[in-house]
C-alpha cells in the first residue's frame, strides 16, 4: 500500500543504493523510475553486471521513505537478496533518469528464467482492436523469454537475441514513455518490427508466414502430420494426441518405442477431461513456470491414444507457456503430444538448420521463427507427492533454471566453486560472488552431442558471469564425461579437484536444501538411487549415511548382489533378476527361460568366476524384482521397470 511522501524540509543529501538479486528483466528500472519521480527525487538508475545501482538526491527523510518503499513494493517477479546504501557527496540532479547500463567485471546478478505469458499481454493478444492482436511474440516487463535469449550481462536488449530487431516508432515510443507498461521492456516488439513466424516444408521450403503459417500448422496437425515447432528452449515435435496412428508414427520415426510422451492442453479444463488433477497439481500446471506435471489418467471419460503413454496410468501434462503455444492450442479440440525435437538420447534441437539435418525424415513440416535461442532447454517435469505434500522435481530446466532458492545456502562471497555432477541427469552448479547458480537439465553424457552441449553450457556461464573457478568438484567415477572435463579444466587452470562419492553428494544436497549443514545433531540419510561408484570400488545405490559435525559416514546398505554386465543390466532386467537370485537354488527354475542356452552358459561362468561388479543399488533391486515377476525382461528407457512395479503396487 502506497504511503504519502514526507514534506519535512531539511538539508539535501545524495545517497547511492546497490541492489543484488533477481533485479534485471523484471521491470525493476521502470519501478525505480516511477517511485523516484513520485517521491520527487533527482538522480538515476542503471543496470550493471552486479545488479541495479541507484543514486538519489533529496531530503534525508524522503530518501529514507524512498528506500523503505524500494524494498517493500518492488515487482512481484523480482527478488532483492542484498541491499546497501551509502551517503555520497551532494550532487545536484534536476530530474530522475534511467541511464545506460555498464558492462565489465564479474557478474553478481541473478539471471531470470523464462516467463509465461502474463494476463495483460494475453488480453491484448485477444483484443481485435489491439495492434498486437494474435501476435505470437507479445511480451512486456512481466513476461517473455529471459534466460533463453541472454548472450551476456547486464540484461539489456543488445545483450539478447532481440538485438537484431529494431523497434518501430510506435514500439520505441512505448519503450521511452514512463506511463507505458512497456517502459524499458527489453523484449518489446510488434508485428511491424518484430519476429517473423514461418511454416516450412520438411525440406526447408517456405510454405506460409505470419498468422496464415500458424493456422496451416494447426490444420496439418489435425490432419495427422508431425510438425516441429520452435518454443522457448528448443523445438517440440507436435502431433494430435488422439490420433493413434500419428502418435505411433512419431514413435517409430523418433526411435522411442515406449517412453511416455508429454501432452500440451489448451487450459486446465481440457486437462481435467483426461486426468484427475488435485488442487496442488493444478497450481503447478497454472504456475508461471508452466512445467510438465505428472498426473493420474482418468479412466471414466475421454482418453488420448494408447500410444501416448503405453501401459501407464499417468500422463505428463503441461499448459501453453508462450503466446505462440496459446494461439496454436486454441485451434484443437483436444491435447497434442509435445515432445523434445531430438533423436532419443541426444540434446534438444534449437536451431532451424539442426532440424533439417537431423529430423528431415521425422517431421512433415516445421513452424519456425527468426529469434535465436541462445540457451537450449528442455521442459521442466514435476510430480506432486501426495504423501510428502510437496512437489518433486524429476527434471529441473526451462523456467526454473538457473535460479536456486537463495535461502538454501550461505555462500562465501570469496568462493568460486564449480561442481560438474555425474553422468546421468547432468547439470552444472557454481558459486560466484555469494550467489549460487544451477544450470538447466543437460541429459545423459553418453553421446558426443550431449557432452558438447555440457561444455558449451559451462562456457556460457563462465562468460556471462566472468567466472573463473578456484576449485572443481567432480564425481569420483574416473570415466564419467563430467569428471574427465573437470580434471582437464583443473589441469589447465592449475587448481585442485575434489572427488565426491555419488550418493554422499545426494545427501549433502539434501542437507543443504533442508538447511542442516551446520547441525550439531546426528542425522540419518537414506539415499536410494540407480548406481554410483562407491568408496570400496563396488556399485552403490541403497545407502544409509550418518551425518554430524561436518562428517558423513556410511553406516548401512542393502545386501550386495552380483551386477552382471555392468550398465547393460540397467537395460535388461533379467540380468538384475539373475544377480539377485544367483545364490538361490531355484534361480534356474525361475529364470532359465529368459535366456538362450549360450547366454545361460556365459552368465553362469561369470557368476562362478566372480566376473562381475557387486552392487547395493535400490534401482537395480527394483529392476530385478520386475524381471523376476515378468513385467519386462528388457527396457527402453530408464525407470521403465520400476514404473511398472509401482503401478502394480498401487
Amino acid at each position: 500500500m502506497k504511503t504519502a511522501v514526507p514534506e519535512i524540509m531539511t538539508t539535501v543529501q545524495t545517497c547511492h543504493i546497490h541492489l543484488e538479486g533477481k533485479v534485471q528483466g523484471v521491470g525493476f528500472r521502470p519501478f525505480v523510475y516511477r517511485l523516484a519521480r513520485e517521491c520527487r527525487l533527482g538522480g538515476w538508475v542503471n543496470n550493471t553486471v552486479d545488479g541495479v545501482h541507484i543514486e538519489v538526491s533529496g531530503q534525508p527523510e524522503v530518501i529514507d521513505h524512498f528506500y523503505q518503499r524500494l524494498l517493500s513494493e518492488y515487482p512481484a517477479i523480482a527478488q532483492v537478496v542484498r541491499s546497501s546504501r551509502r551517503d555520497v557527496g551532494v550532487r545536484a540532479y534536476g530530474d530522475f533518469r534511467v541511464v545506460s547500463s555498464e558492462d565489465g567485471g564479474a557478474a553478481r546478478v541473478l539471471m531470470l528464467p523464462d516467463l509465461d505469458l502474463c494476463d495483460k499481454c494475453r488480453a491484448e493478444m485477444d483484443d481485435p482492436g489491439n495492434r498486437r492482436h494474435r501476435y505470437p511474440f507479445i511480451t512486456c516487463t512481466d513476461c517473455g523469454p529471459r534466460f533463453s535469449i541472454m548472450t551476456r550481462l547486464p540484461y539489456d536488449r543488445p545483450h539478447t537475441s532481440m538485438d537484431p530487431f529494431f523497434m518501430c516508432p510506435t514500439c520505441q515510443a512505448e519503450y521511452d514513455d514512463p506511463a507505458e507498461r512497456r517502459f524499458y521492456s527489453q523484449t518489446n516488439s510488434c508485428p511491424d518490427c518484430g519476429i517473423t513466424l514461418s511454416l516450412l516444408s520438411s525440406s526447408g521450403e517456405k510454405i506460409e508466414s505470419g498468422n496464415a503459417a500458424l493456422l496451416q500448422t494447426a490444420a496439418a496437425i489435425r490432419d495427422g502430420q508431425i510438425v516441429a515447432i520452435k518454443g522457448l528452449g528448443g523445438y517440440l515435435l507436435v502431433v494430435d494426441a488422439c490420433n493413434g496412428e500419428a502418435v505411433q508414427r512419431l514413435r517409430t520415426r523418433k526411435h522411442r518405442p515406449a517412453k511416455p510422451f508429454a501432452l500440451m492442453c489448451r487450459d486446465l479444463d481440457m486437462a481435467l477431461r483426461y486426468a484427475t488433477v488435485i488442487p496442488e497439481e493444478a497450481a503447478l500446471l497454472e504456475s508461471r513456470a508452466k512445467p510438465i506435471v505428472i498426473v493420474n489418467k482418468r479412466q471414466d471419460r475421454e482418453a488420448v491414444a494408447d500410444a501416448v503413454a503405453p501401459g501407464q496410468d499417468t500422463l505428463g501434462i503441461m499448459l501453453p507457456c508462450t503466446p505462440l503455444h496459446h494461439l496454436l492450442m486454441r485451434e484443437f479440440p483436444g491435447p497434442v503430444v509435445a515432445t523434445s525435437a531430438n533423436i532419443s538420447g541426444s540434446p534438444i534441437l534449437y536451431r532451424e538448420k539442426q532440424i533439417f539435418e537431423n529430423l528431415g525424415t521425422v517431421v512433415d513440416a516445421v513452424l519456425s521463427h527468426d529469434r535465436e535461442i541462445v540457451v537450449p532447454q528442455d521442459d521442466s517435469v514435476l510430480r506432486f507427492s501426495r504423501e510428502a505434500r510437496r512437489p518433486v522435481f524429476l527434471r529441473r530446466s526451462r523456467s526454473y533454471a538457473p535460479l536456486v532458492p537463495h535461502q538454501l545456502l550461505e555462500i562465501d562471497p570469496q568462493s568460486a566453486i564449480l561442481a560438474l555432477g555425474a553422468q546421468q541427469k547432468s547439470a552444472i552448479a557454481l558459486s560466484s560472488h555469494g550467489n549460487l547458480y544451477l544450470s538447466h537439465y543437460l541429459g545423459e553424457l553418453g553421446s558426443y552431442e550431449t557432452e558438447l552441449n555440457f561444455r558449451k553450457t559451462y562456457h556460457h556461464f563462465r562468460d556471462m558471469l566472468a567466472f573463473t573457478p578456484a576449485v572443481i568438484a567432480v564425481d569420483q567415477h574416473p570415466q564419467y564425461a563430467a569428471t574427465l572435463f573437470g580434471e582437464e579444466l583443473a589441469a589447465k587452470l592449475a587448481i585442485p579437484v575434489i572427488r565426491v562419492q555419488h550418493h554422499k553428494a545426494h545427501f549433502w544436497a539434501l542437507l543443504a536444501e533442508k538447511q542442516r549443514l551446520q547441525s550439531d545433531r546426528k542425522i540419518l540419510g537414506v539415499v536410494w538411487d540407480g548406481t554410483g561408484l562407491g568408496e570400496d570400488g563396488n556399485i552403490w545405490g541403497g545407502e544409509f549415511f550418518r551425518y554430524g559435525n561436518g562428517e558423513m559416514t556410511r553406516v548401512a546398505h542393502l545386501r550386495e548382489f552380483p551386477l552382471l554386465m555392468g550398465d547393460k543390466a540397467a537395460r535388461e532386467t533379467r540380468l538384475c533378476a539373475l544377480g539377485l537370485w544367483a545364490a538361490d537354488g531355484e534361480a534356474e527354475m525361475l529364470l532359465r527361460n529368459k535366456f538362450s542356452d549360450t547366454e545361460w552358459g556365459i552368465y553362469q561362468r561369470f557368476l562362478e568366476q566372480g566376473n562381475f561388479f557387486r552392487t547395493t543399488s535400490m534401482g537395480r533391486l527394483f529392476d530385478g524384482v520386475a524381471g523376476l515377476m515378468g513385467l519386462a525382461d528388457r527396457v527402453s528407457f530408464e525407470g521403465e521397470a520400476a514404473i511398472q512395479l509401482e503401478k502394480l503396487a498401487r
